[in-house]
Parts: C-alpha cells; structure tokens; sequence
C-alpha cells in the first residue's frame, strides 16, 4: 500500500508520520502548506509561483541539525527518502498531475490546514484518513483542543475518519478516548493525543489493507467550531474554579488575555496558579499585589492580574 501524507510541521503531523515509517508503510510522499515552509528549502527557493513544489533533500546534513529538527517531519522524510512537496494551490491541474504520478492507493492527513478538493479526495483507490484530536462529531474543525478546554468536558480522544468534502464530518473508521487530567497544558495534550492518534492511525492502515476498517456515519445536528476570536478567552462567573482553571490552562499556548467581567468591568488576567474547589469569600473578587482571588460557581480561583 503506497500511502501519501498531508500534514504540518509540529507533533501532531511528526508522530503520525513516525509511527507509519516505523511499521515499514511505503509512504510515497509528504504535502506541506508551502506558506509553513522555509524559502531556502525549496528547490526554487521560494521565488516563483507555481502550484506545487518539491522541497530540497538534505540527508547529507542531518548530523549538524539540532533535536528539534531532528524530530521534524521534513527531517524523517529525508532521512527516509520519501519525497516531499510544498503546495499553494490544492486544485491547479500541477498539482494534482504531480500527485497523480505518486500513485498514492492511500491518502493519510493530520493537521493539514487546507481542504482536499475532489480530484485529490478521489486520487488514490482507498480513499482519504484523517487523525483529528477529538472524539467527533464534537470539536470539529481547526482548533478541537481549545473548545474541549473551553467545554469544560472530562475527556476528549482521538478520531480516525474517511475524509469527504467539508471539514472533519466524513464516516468515522476508529476512536479512542483519553481522560483529562487534572490541569493539565495544551503541548502535554497535544504529546498524549499526538501519540495516541499515530497509533490509532496505524491500526486503521493496518485494518483497510485486510478490509476490515468499520465506517460509520456521523450523526445529524453537529456544527463545525471557529477559530477562537479575543472573546472567546472569557471566563464565566457561573463556572466552577475548577474548570476556569483547566480552561486557563489548557490554552496557555495561545498567549492571549483572559478576562472575567465582574459589576460591569473587565478584570484581565494572565495565567491560573491554583483554585480551591468549595472556598467561599465575602467579596467577588480580592487582590493581594498581583494575584487575584476570584469567586466563581463553586470555589476560588487564584490567577495573576495582566496589565492590558
């Protein structure tokens, strides 16, 4: 089975790839988003214009490269020989001619940003698997890790899907669930799901190549989630410290403001310390230096002010 692999640069793309080159998967191609990658590694240097183009191979400098790089999905592709490309535009005839002469039977995506037009949907005989970092129908759509913090939900997981014309709504194939951890931060969730989805990714390959992969239609009556605007980093004062804390947390890596209106105003805040679940006090918020004491719905949560 020759595979063709749509992704990014971080560990949501790495691990997936990394799991299917180590289970000896003849991967024929990796697709980037040429806006994600660096000039100087294409073969045109970043000067023209044209649909699709390859990026360089440089298997001869990978002992001068640090650990990150080491781990990026550029680097295994090289290391691997497999074939990478940088693509601006999905549907140009180029494009899809020099995914055609790849002759993928597999399309495998995770965490590629764009939408597969339908020439690319319906290259390859087995049609198209997508890892997506929720337990969908829930949190769809590009950012399915802030909107479970946000949710406030105990869980989240991992979905394997066949992909169809809209964003994450095609058959779901595997799922896998993955509890929440008391506070815990978006790249430890990412790690855990990133790990989880390039196992789940490999059992799903494993089981189409046998036709044994199950498929089963998404219910009716699920939206697709927007990428988060400034507003959606409010707090509510009807939450449980615990889960203002937990939302805080697990959106960090957004390094945006937060924000609880309290008698009319807005009281910004920068990062979660702690929370007491069932504290009550007299007044709904207190302050000592820069750290704030807030009541919420139960408890207290002790965050640290930000000067907007």
């Amino acid at each position: 089975m020759r595979i063709l692999f749509f992704g990014m640069l971080g560990m949501l793309t790495r691990q997936p790839l990394a799991a299917l080159l180590a289970a000896n998967v003849e991967l024929c191609g990796l697709v980037l988003p040429a806006e994600i990658v660096p000039p100087f590694e294409l073969l045109d240097n970043g000067r023209s214009s044209t649909p699709i183009t390859p990026i360089r191979s440089q298997p001869q400098a990978l002992n001068l490269l640090s650990i990150r790089q080491l781990e990026s999905p550029l680097t295994l592709a090289s290391k691997n020989q497999v074939p990478a490309f940088a693509v601006r535009d999905l549907a140009a005839a180029e494009t899809i001619t020099a995914l055609s002469a790849l002759e993928p039977d597999l399309i495998c995506v995770s965490c590629f940003p764009h939408l597969l037009p339908p020439q690319i949907l319906q290259l390859p005989r087995l049609g198209c698997l997508n890892v997506h970092p929720s337990l969908l129908p829930r949190f769809r759509g590009p950012a399915p890790l802030f909107w479970a913090s946000r949710a406030g939900v105990t869980k989240t997981g991992v979905t394997i899907h066949f992909m169809d014309e809209d964003f994450d709504t095609g058959d779901v194939a595997l799922q896998r669930p993955f509890p929440l951890p008391e506070g815990i931060t978006y790249p430890e969730l990412e790690a855990k799901l990133a790990q989880m989805g390039a196992k789940l990714l490999v059992e799903a390959v494993q089981k189409l190549a046998i036709g044994k992969l199950p498929r089963q239609p998404q219910p009716a009556g699920f939206t697709s989630d927007p990428w988060p605007s400034d507003a959606d980093f409010a707090l509510d004062l009807s939450w449980s410290a615990q889960r203002a804390y937990n939302f805080m947390r697990g959106t960090m890596n957004w390094e945006r403001p937060y924000f609880v209106e309290i008698v009319g105003r807005k009281i910004w805040l920068e990062t979660a310390v702690a929370y007491r679940p069932n504290a009550q006090q007299s007044q709904q918020q207190t302050r000592k230096n820069d750290t704030l004491f807030i009541q919420f719905s139960p408890g207290i949560l002790q965050a640290i002010s930000r000067v907007i």
